[in-house]
């Protein structure tokens, strides 16, 4: 993505020649009729406004005393007008210098203002511009922070219905821009925004030296995809896509926490199932387009066979309690290596601890359903209760690399080779990916789906706790480097998606997303999750759209421009 060129334009000599900059200020942009008009306040009586107009909205000549905004100016210090807009035949105006207010356009050019506010902020608020859009009015407003005597502004979107423009549709949670970001110890007056070309422009007077120009990146502009960010990943409307089915007692409890791999033009979901004896299986479904379930079996393709995970006495009043198992084989990664297809996943007993275990499948047995698993063995050492392993769908340095969870943090480990046969042959977790103390994967994090190989790194799909509320599970991202992949590129700041349906928080285990697999798909990402520790889901994003977001590491921002120098 190209920012347009850097641009240096001055208001026009005539200026200069006929004020002093001693004696007047710049104090609004606006547009009318096509034309970009710059508003100048002379600060020494008698006070008047004068006006400097241009085509473009960079290059401006004086033209004359600016009288009929002078009454407009000092009743609403912070006022934008919707260009090209009215509704019963008046026009609409936001303005505020402490809360957000909307106006109606009455007889002989007065306004009729709303008592009550549509935007409230804990901070004095003012309008820096309002457009219409085709799908509602974008308002552009400012927070304003005072730090050591010197006012920053925070810079925030809202989204208001055009049919009713007090009613407001979404606002962004995290600042667009902030001026501290960019001109830090400077004083710095907003001046107004207007439209130029299809791109938002805002005006920022600094140091009482020079004008900016801000503008919203054609990538970013779109104001639909701003009010996405805060949920970047998109539920199914046909969710849950895997529910329990009554008639397999295998299956009958819960279906939850499903591996995913894309072969053949054909997402195959590999998901742990519970039947009401507690003990976990994996279950078997086929996509052809990523929701729709084309064929499920109606018999487990995996389930205990080792003394490590089978519950000798099958009794419900076991040691320890598994995610709501009480034995068998939980909570699948399936990986696709050289020629085979490896599953990572949680081996209980019920009464020792959960450890990892590995097994493997040629691929042409598993596409023909020949369900010839090797013989697992553990991969993670006694005595730890160890989880969310999955392995590197591709060689490091001639090295396998295994990521896995020992609370509260992501582990990696690289091995020569995936003979776990040896004695004291275990993971040990040589290096980390930690907690974020304060932010909402601060107590806990696990990898969710085996990463996944672009061209910018190794997309990560992993789920986090936060210590505010230990019982809600959230999915994030992060992006791994190709090489180094103990190195992290970018991370959400937030989480991709909450649980927040009614079917990610039952009575059973509310306020649960669990991510165990993701595929791509042309251009979209599918992440497949567990909700409620009960029922599988997916939910999808492009996947441009995705990283382009992501690597931002905040919501989408401005770029800064310097567009003119002001010679008074």
């Amino acid at each position: 993505m190209e920012l347009i060129n850097e641009i240096k334009l001055r208001l026009k000599k005539i200026i200069a020649n006929k004020v002093d900059k001693t004696i007047v200020k710049p104090v609004k942009i606006i547009e009318e009729n096509g034309k970009y008009y710059l508003i100048l306040k002379k600060i020494q009586p008698p006070y008047s406004y004068l006006s400097a107009r241009s085509l473009d909205g960079f290059d401006f000549d004086l033209t004359e005393e600016y009288k009929k905004l002078k009454n407009f100016v000092e009743k609403f210090k912070s006022a934008a007008i919707v260009s090209d807009y009215s509704i019963r035949n008046k026009k609409i105006m936001y303005f505020g210098d402490r809360q957000i207010y909307l106006a109606r356009s009455s007889i002989k050019n007065s306004w009729s203002v709303n008592k009550k506010p549509v935007i409230v902020s804990p901070y004095p608020t003012q309008v820096g511009g309002a457009f219409l859009f085709p799908k509602g009015i974008i308002v552009i407003y400012h927070e304003k922070i005072v730090e050591n005597g010197l006012t920053y502004y925070k810079t925030h979107i809202a989204e208001f219905d055009k049919k009713n423009p007090n009613r407001l549709l979404w606002k962004t949670d995290k600042p667009i821009w902030n001026n501290k970001d960019h001109w830090p110890q400077k004083q710095v007056i907003p001046l107004g925004s207007v439209m130029i070309k299809n791109k938002i422009v805002m005006y920022w007077y600094v140091d009482e030296e020079i004008i900016y120009g801000v503008y919203l990146s054609s990538f970013y502009f779109d104001p639909r995809s701003i009010h996405k960010v805060s949920s970047r990943l998109h539920r199914h409307n046909k969710n849950p896509i895997i529910t329990p089915r009554p008639q397999n007692a295998w299956e009958a409890f819960t279906t939850l926490n499903p591996a995913a791999t894309y072969i053949e033009n054909r997402v195959h979901i590999l998901y742990r199932a519970q039947g009401y004896d507690y003990i976990s299986t994996v279950g078997y479904a086929v996509s052809s387009d990523g929701v729709t379930i084309d064929t499920r079996l109606d018999y487990p393709i995996y389930g205990p066979s080792e003394k490590f995970e089978k519950n000798k006495t099958g009794d419900v009043n076991s040691k320890f309690i598994s995610a709501g198992g009480y034995g068998g084989c939980e909570d699948p990664r399936i990986t696709f290596l050289d020629g085979r297809l490896y599953m990572v996943y949680v081996a209980f007993d019920g009464w020792s601890n959960p450890r990892l275990a590995l097994t493997s499948i040629e691929i042409s047995d598993f596409l023909n359903q020949r369900w010839n698993w090797e013989k697992p063995v553990l991969i993670s050492p006694p005595h730890v209760i160890d989880k969310s392993g999955c392995l590197l769908p591709e060689k490091i340095n001639e090295k396998y690399v295994f990521l896995h969870r020992v609370f509260p943090n992501i582990l990696i480990d690289f091995v020569e080779d995936l003979n776990f046969k040896g004695e004291n042959k275990w993971l040990k977790g040589e290096y980390k990916i930690k907690v974020r103390p304060g932010k909402w994967d601060s107590r806990k994090i696990g990898a969710g789906a085996p990463p996944l190989k672009i061209k910018d790194g190794w997309l990560l799909i992993y789920y986090g706790v936060d210590e505010k509320d230990s019982s809600k599970y959230h999915i994030g991202a992060m992006l791994l480097d190709l090489k180094d992949p103990t190195q992290v590129l970018h991370r959400t700041d937030k989480p991709i998606l909450s649980p927040s349906k009614e079917y990610e928080n039952n009575g059973f285990k509310p306020g649960i997303a669990y991510p165990c697999g993701a595929v791509i798909i042309k251009d979209n990402l599918f992440v497949y999750y567990g909700a409620a520790d009960s029922v599988v889901c997916v939910a999808q994003t492009n996947l441009d759209t995705f990283l382009k977001e992501l690597k931002t590491d905040r919501s989408p921002r401005l770029f800064s421009i310097k567009i003119k120098e002001v010679e008074f």
